[in-house]
């Protein structure tokens, strides 16, 4: 195919996301983007489920009711009310996504999620006059099929075979496929059982964070904290994934009283805090919400990711170009992106609790790691660099 020229390029961003999302999710990564997209006169938009329209939700909800009762009687080994909800939303937002491009001449469509891709692939056969290219960014590490379960889905043997076999033919029609390391490109391929990674696939990660700083007695004035209290910081939606139980009952082996668990995601925070109470700590977690993770990663004396499973690990890096000394499971793209930024843990319970032990006694560790990580940071590709990258395959 012949390179389109850039200038003729209208390009729409669709997630299944909600605004609340976009705090922690992947609107952290997509926006910086978008912005740099704009400052090179290339249009560039973001569709996500609040640009839904009422009766769209609407008969979203009804299909809903029916689906769920006709996959219970096919897949009776998932959690059949869950998945028809993850399975239609994803496609309404595909549906909404060409409906769009249709009315404003967007020529390129880029799906973060392979269902919404689906989505477009299926409602393109109702506009056969429409030429628009389309690709799908997989942000979990592994197949979709995969991450759905790793969220805490009960997806059984059977319903886990259709999924993959659903993701491997979306992604073989679609124009490119993009994951943020080159491991999760290669464990996309593994779940997929595709043996040889086709040529219009793609690792492009995440440009380095632009991060709001400030001193630490300027953070932790603003924030309420106390100057000799120990804070550790986590960040992340709540959920399994994230293992944040596992990061609080690490917690309660430290047996140091001047130690604050604060973690910055939304979710049912209710159960983590009852769980911390359980589990004896002596000081209550601290959960927040924040459009500045700059003021917190300024603030914390170190940073802690329990994590599962994660293809990138955005977070991470965030914190390490705050100069935040950072503890990490070394789990699925984590070792690609921290390199020797971080102290890397198998994630389980005594090698994280060790790990922060460790940190919290030794503060020429902490420093150590901070000044490691810092390097690391400062050599991560900006944002310039990873548009450059992106304009390149959707010419």
């Amino acid at each position: 195919m012949a390179a389109i020229k850039i200038s003729d390029i209208k390009i729409l961003m669709v997630t299944r996301e909600n605004q609340a999302d976009k705090r922690y999710g992947l609107g952290r990564s997509l926006t910086p983007l978008i912005d740099e997209f704009h400052r090179r006169n290339i249009v560039m938009d973001y569709l996500c489920q609040n640009d839904l329209g009422i009766s769209a939700k609407a008969w979203q909800q009804k299909l809903h009711q029916w689906l769920s009762g006709s996959l219970a009687k096919l897949l009776i080994d998932a959690d059949c009310s869950v998945l028809a909800q993850v399975v239609l939303e994803r496609l309404n937002m595909g549906r909404l996504a060409v409906k769009i491009a249709a009315k404003r001449g967007y020529t390129h469509v880029h799906c973060h999620d392979p269902i919404i891709a689906a989505g477009v692939s299926l409602c393109l056969r109702f506009y056969p006059r429409l030429k628009i290219r389309w690709g799908v960014t997989e942000h979990g590490f592994g197949c979709y099929a995969d991450a759905i379960r790793a969220d805490g889905v009960r997806l059984g043997p059977r319903t886990l075979k259709w999924l993959r076999r659903w993701e491997e033919r979306t992604l073989n029609a679609a124009a490119w496929v993009v994951a943020p390391t080159r491991s999760a490109i290669v464990e996309i391929g593994i779940g997929l059982n595709i043996a040889c990674i086709p040529e219009n696939w793609h690792h492009i990660s995440h440009a380095r964070p632009q991060i709001n700083r400030y001193s630490r007695q300027e953070s932790r004035r603003r924030l309420g904290w106390q100057n000799d209290v120990f804070y550790l910081l986590g960040i992340g939606r709540i959920a399994p994934v994230k293992q944040f139980p596992l990061l609080i009952e690490a917690c309660s082996h430290l047996k140091k009283l001047a130690v604050q668990l604060v973690i910055l995601g939304e979710g049912d925070c209710q159960s983590l805090s009852a769980l911390g109470k359980r589990f004896g700590l002596e000081r209550d977690v601290l959960f927040a919400a924040t459009d500045d993770i700059g003021l917190y990663l300024s603030a914390a004396d170190l940073y802690v990711s329990a994590s599962a499973s994660e293809s990138f690990g955005l977070a991470n890096l965030e914190a390490i170009a705050a100069g935040l000394p950072a503890l990490c499971t070394a789990v699925g793209g984590v070792p690609e992106v921290m390199g020797g930024g971080a102290l890397l843990v198998s994630p389980e319970l005594d090698a994280l609790a060790d790990g922060m032990r460790r940190l919290l006694d030794n503060r020429e560790l902490r420093e150590s790691v901070a000044r490691q990580g810092r390097l690391r940071a400062e050599t991560w590709p900006d944002i310039a660099e990873i548009a450059d990258n992106y304009e390149k395959i959707y010419r």
